[in-house]
């Protein structure tokens, strides 16, 4: 059932996806970095930042923790994670990439990193729908948890900001170098992602029981499943051959 409601879901985010993504790209243009001189775009930097910061992830199980709950509970805990999400990408955007640099990690290692995790991450529902079914346990008794609790965890770490998400983000910063109105793009994109998540789980239970929905969203679900495991994979192979281990 968890997994079912999370296909769902994944497929409104990728209706969003394709929404907020048409706009981007109709007046979008190649970015010069100030790293290596590699080159890249603000669309795809927004696909990048929606497919790990956003909605596909995050309204599956933000309806399940606010199953039964008044509405102001679900706005709380809507904005409250949304608080704790953005603190934490502006410490990434300020701080990781200043470590990054310290540290000497290269931005392809950090580019395999961000692979594998995402591929190992995005294989899981993929790999779900063929493991053998189980009855859900029963709830167990006891008081109901408070939305100051449930909106740093498991809210906002690790279902908004998940690890890979960090990573893309730190990438994306550090490719923009110096360019100080590049970064602010960037940070810009990420603000859209977040009030996108926003607005996802405060129409979560809506999306969830529509009924005519659920054919289109387990296809595009699974579609998406696939696609976010091969980008991971494409990431990986993209920083082996820039680092000359392929060909």
């Amino acid at each position: 059932m968890a997994f079912r409601r999370s296909v769902e879901v994944t497929a409104v985010g990728g209706l969003l996806l394709l929404a907020a993504t048409a706009a981007i790209y109709a007046q979008d243009a190649p970015v010069a970095t100030a790293a290596g001189g590699r080159a890249f775009s603000l669309g795809k930097s927004f696909m990048f930042l929606f497919l790990t910061l956003g909605p596909l992830k995050v309204v599956g199980p933000f309806a399940m923790m606010t199953r039964g709950r008044d509405d102001a509970f679900k706005r709380r805990l809507a904005f409250e994670s949304i608080c704790i999400a953005a603190v934490a990408v502006i410490v990434a955007a300020t701080i990781g990439s200043n470590i990054l640099r310290t540290w000497g990690v290269s931005i392809d290692a950090l580019t395999i990193t961000a692979g594998i995790v995402l591929f190992l991450i995005a294989l899981r529902p993929v790999l779900e729908q063929y493991a053998p079914q189980h009855a859900p346990a029963a709830p167990t008794a006891g008081p109901l948890p408070s939305a100051a609790s449930l909106a740093y965890s498991p809210l906002a770490f690790p279902t908004i900001i998940a690890p890979y998400g960090i990573a893309v983000l730190i990438l994306l910063v550090t490719l923009a170098g110096d360019d100080t109105s590049l970064v602010f793009r960037i940070m810009g994109l990420v603000a859209l992602v977040l009030v996108l998540d926003y607005l996802a789980m405060r129409s979560a239970e809506r999306v969830v029981t529509t009924p005519f929905v659920k054919p289109l969203l387990g296809i595009l679900g699974a579609v998406m499943s696939v696609l976010q495991v091969a980008l991971g994979v494409q990431a990986i192979v993209g920083a082996l051959q820039r680092m000359g281990a392929l060909r």
